[in-house]
């Protein structure tokens, strides 16, 4: 691979995490990368609360320990030291105008143990089915099913709609009854598909696991340390604020142009970036290929990282902070408890709560200004905690076209994509688009496509 070159387009997660493979596994390769923005990170960025002076995450502030991808990457990097976990692990949903807490044990949602379902929560012919064995209704079709078809024919519909939706759903800010289950839960997929049934299975696999594992992990200080540590790594391969304009194919190379009017050559191009972004890269190459990939469906959303006087608002310590029902009638999708739920944010003097807005089928808050949105939502948690005063501190962070919406047979569709770009030797596209939005998920992505890369040029 000596003197072979390779241009990642894109410096979110996933594309810092392909550079980061192929300089560590093929360091004989030249790699460059090129971000249109002046940071590095995508959406995941560590900023300070200036008013307060502590570093708060405007996007995701997690990842999930349960799939090895990042926790693997952190380890890699010499994060595992710093990694943390939620300080607060229960968590609630305001159902029917009140907070109610979600069921423990649960699976994404699916409670374990009908005993800790309260009172009203679901039909009573849906608790009883949670005391069975969670068969479905009927033999579940082959292939890719929604979310909402799997866990309605297994446990009712009450139990989808009020409590894995708002979680299933709340994460990808969708419908979870449009959601492609082989993607976003796959594994609720496989246990009901199990002859023992999906109730008897899930808990069979909770018997097995430790209560006090973490479920999610963080490097303290905020994710802006994983990009950070990732970027530093590979330093002035980076060339940040230079936007590619197209992508063309010249002889056996491929010549990457570019906004400051340096192309870039390469054998092999890696796109990382949103799937419409994408969609307009390769259409020249595979017209299918930016078809698949401008079909998908995005939904907008904003966090508000807001913080109130101790004096004014206190939340429980052991909560991490609840979701929102979809026909709860509130502009607010989620409130995370931060200042509970992580330790590096807790403040003596101010509680500091991050607060989500925004579904696929609600963008109300893409036609209110700042303060008409902050307005809004601080109502929302007024209504929500109690709290009368204002808050002191309260910063918005719109993420537009932010969470891909994973249709039923996604799989599929990127294996179309995959075949439909095979025509075009070296072009390659990865991202949240392919596995999910999680971090895990990207690095995934990330992770396969450098591979790819090694077998295509190696």
């Amino acid at each position: 691979m000596a003197g072979r070159r390779v241009v990642v387009v894109g410096a979110g997660i996933t594309g810092l995490t392909v550079a980061h493979r192929l300089v560590v596994d093929h360091p004989q390769l030249e790699v460059t990368v090129l971000e249109a923005s002046t940071i590095t990170g995508g959406k995941l960025r560590t900023t300070p609360l200036t008013e307060i002076g502590i570093d708060v995450d405007e996007g995701a502030d997690a990842f999930l320990v349960r799939v090895p991808w990042a926790v693997d990457l952190c380890t890699e990097l010499g994060l595992a030291d710093d990694l943390v976990a939620p300080s607060a692990r229960r968590a609630s949903l305001w159902l029917d105008a009140r907070l109610r807490p979600i069921p423990s044990p649960n699976v994404l949602g699916v409670p374990l143990d009908p005993t800790a379902v309260a009172p009203g929560l679901v039909a009573d012919a849906d608790l009883e089915r949670l005391a069975g064995a969670g068969r479905p209704d009927s033999p579940l079709p082959d292939g890719d099913l929604s979310v909402g078809r799997v866990i309605r024919a297994c446990v009712g519909d009450t139990v989808f709609e009020r409590l894995v939706d708002p979680l299933i759903g709340g994460v990808n800010a969708g419908r979870a009854d449009d959601l492609s289950c082989a993607t976003m839960a796959p594994g609720l997929l496989t246990a009901a598909r199990n002859p023992d049934g999906l109730l008897a299975t899930l808990r069979q696999a909770n018997r097995t696991t430790d209560p006090t594992t973490p479920v999610f992990n963080a490097p303290a200080g905020g994710m802006g340390r994983l990009v950070g540590e990732l970027a530093r790594r590979l330093g002035d391969r980076i060339r940040i604020g230079v936007e590619v304009t197209g992508i063309e194919r010249t002889g056996g190379d491929w010549v990457v142009r570019t906004s400051d009017g340096t192309p870039a050559m390469a054998e092999a191009v890696v796109v990382a970036t949103p799937a419409h972004v994408a969609a307009t890269l390769v259409a020249a190459h595979s017209p299918a290929a930016a078809s698949a990939l401008g079909g998908l469906r995005h939904a907008s959303v904003v966090v508000a990282t807001m913080a109130w006087r101790r004096a004014d608002l206190e939340v429980p310590a052991d909560q991490s902070g609840f979701l929102v029902g979809r026909g709860e009638g509130l502009l607010m999708t989620a409130c995370s408890f931060a200042g509970s739920k992580w330790a590096h944010l807790a403040d003596p003097d101010h509680t500091i709560l991050r607060v989500s807005c925004g579904r696929i089928d609600d963008d109300r808050h893409a036609a209110m200004d700042d303060a008409g949105l902050t307005a809004a939502l601080a109502a929302d948690v007024a209504t929500t905690l109690g709290v009368e005063a204002s808050p002191v501190v309260a910063r918005l962070t719109r993420w537009p076209r932010s969470l891909v919406q994973f249709p039923v047979g996604h799989p599929t569709l990127m294996a179309e994509m995959d075949s439909a770009l095979a025509a075009s030797p070296g072009l390659i596209v990865t991202g949240a688009a392919r596995h999910g939005v999680g971090i895990p998920a990207c690095v995934r992505s990330g992770t396969e496509a450098a591979a790819e890369v090694a077998d295509l040029i190696g």
